[in-house]
C-alpha cells in the first residue's frame, strides 16, 4: 500500500513537470524595448537648424533584440503659428540587424522648410516589434 502511494506521488510530480515544461516552451521571452541616450540635435547640441544648411544628429541606441530601422520626423507643433505647412521625414535602415550603435548623421534642412519651433521625433523600431520614440524641440530658422 505504501509503495502504491509513493508510485502515485512520483507519477503526479512527473506529470506536473511535463506540463509545466511544455507551457514554458510555448511562451516567448519578453525582450526589452529599445533605448536612446546621449541625443544631440544641431551644432553644439543647440537644438537649432538653419534652412538650407547641414544639420547634425547623434544618439546612442540599444535595441531589445536587433534594430529594424531608425526614423526622424520633423513636424509642426500643435498651437504654434507657421507661415505654411511643412514636415520632413528620413528613415535609416543601414543600422538594421545591429544590437547597439551610435547614430551620427548629417543632412540638409530643405530650402522649402518653414521657420518655427518643431517637434523633432526620433523613433527606433526593433525587429521584435518594439519601438521607442523620443520627442525634442527643434527651432528652424532662416538667416
Amino acid at each position: 500500500m505504501m509503495k502504491n502511494k509513493i508510485n502515485y506521488l512520483i507519477l503526479l510530480l512527473s506529470a506536473g513537470l511535463i506540463f509545466s515544461s511544455c507551457q514554458d516552451e510555448d511562451e516567448k521571452p519578453v525582450l526589452a524595448a529599445p533605448t536612446m541616450s546621449n541625443i544631440e540635435l544641431g551644432l553644439g547640441n543647440n537644438e537649432m537648424a538653419e534652412i538650407g544648411k547641414d544639420f547634425h544628429f547623434e544618439a546612442d541606441v540599444v535595441a531589445g533584440d536587433k534594430i529594424e530601422d531608425i526614423q526622424i520626423n520633423i513636424r509642426q507643433k500643435t498651437g504654434e503659428n507657421y507661415s505654411g505647412p511643412w514636415s520632413f521625414e528620413v528613415v535609416w535602415d543601414e543600422y538594421k540587424g545591429l544590437k547597439n550603435t551610435n547614430i551620427h548623421q548629417h543632412f540638409d534642412i530643405p530650402e522649402d522648410a518653414v521657420e518655427g519651433i518643431y517637434d523633432f521625433v526620433i523613433t527606433v523600431n526593433d525587429q521584435n516589434g518594439e519601438s521607442v520614440e523620443v520627442v525634442r524641440n527643434l527651432t528652424i530658422y532662416s538667416e
